[in-house]
């Protein structure tokens, strides 16, 4: 059964559901190519439980997640250490405005299986462009669908969908985290003139709904 609305995915994860956790792999290439600066702030999007934010605060960053679902935040923040530097809240990323976000500007923005659910993604990422600190990255980790069975193609990302989102960055790394593919963009290219961030004269890259994981998504 597939979720499109805030109500399932607040049963989805008071019912303590998740996803696939973080493995050695992705930590390796946190470290490798995410090292924070000091004082370096991070977003992530669509946190779910709050395992990624934990582990770069652990790393160094202070760390702002937003998620959809509220059932979401209240069982990160029941998960997470109250001293911890991470501030959790409900924020779509769709619908909700940047300025909205607990800060101006960042460092890393990060979605991990999660941005192959965003809908209108080229509007997403620009306006997360304009997010980004000088020098800053943003890093998808999602799963590919060279990767995954068919009834969980919602889950991911192909080929086409990868270069897409790549396209408008200078620089452009790709690796492999155990079958998650592990993006790393930064130095984002003007738009067709337009300061960046800009949403003139681009077209959605997808239209598809949100997250829609299967009863057996669990683990993926």
């Amino acid at each position: 059964m597939g979720y499109t609305t805030e109500d399932e995915w607040n049963a989805h994860y008071r019912d303590g559901r998740s996803f696939r956790p973080l493995g050695d792999a992705e930590r390796a290439l946190i470290e490798a190519h995410l090292p924070p600066s000091p004082g370096a702030l991070a977003l992530e999007v669509g946190c779910g439980t709050g395992e990624l934010a934990r582990h770069l605060v652990a790393t160094g960053y202070r760390v702002d997640a937003v998620d959809y679902a509220e059932a979401a935040i209240e069982a990160a923040r029941q998960q997470t250490d109250l001293a911890a530097a991470v501030t959790y809240a409900r924020f779509d990323i769709e619908t909700g405005e940047p300025a909205d976000l607990p800060h101006h500007a960042y460092d890393l923005i990060v979605f991990r299986q999660s941005f192959a659910f965003v809908r209108d993604r080229v509007r997403v990422v620009n306006r997360l462009r304009e997010r980004l600190r000088p020098g800053g990255t943003l890093c998808v980790i999602t799963p590919v669908v060279a990767n995954v069975p068919d009834h969980k193609r919602d889950i991911a990302l192909d080929d086409g969908e990868i270069g897409l989102l790549t396209a408008d960055w200078h620089h452009v790394a790709r690796f492999d985290a155990e079958g998650l593919a592990f993006i790393v963009l930064r130095d984002p290219r003007l738009l067709r003139g337009l300061p960046a961030g800009s949403d003139a004269g681009r077209k959605p890259l997808a239209a598809i709904s949100r997250r829609q994981p299967s009863d057996s998504d669990d683990g993926m």
